[in-house]
């Protein structure tokens, strides 16, 4: 078991912290965080007041694919 996000596997996980710009109130950075955490691999937590987004990405996740999804939002990372 992965002590890191608590699912059923064992494997490496990868934590970034990502500015992104754009991210004006509470229900953006859910907005934001609820379209990453779709993502194969990815657990992220957003937050506006920092405008950052943190990532714990697992074996399986894809960078680009985050950074693609967080520009079609219409947010720069």
């Amino acid at each position: 078991m992965c002590e890191t996000c608590g699912c059923g596997h064992d494997h490496q996980h990868i934590h970034l912290m990502i500015p992104v710009k754009g991210m004006r109130d509470r229900a953006g950075a859910e907005r934001l965080e609820t379209a990453l955490n779709q993502l194969t691999g990815v657990h992220a937590t957003a937050d506006h007041q920092l405008g950052a987004v943190s990532l714990l990405l697992h074996d399986d996740g894809d960078l680009a694919a985050v950074q693609k999804l967080i520009a079609e939002l219409g947010l720069e990372s």
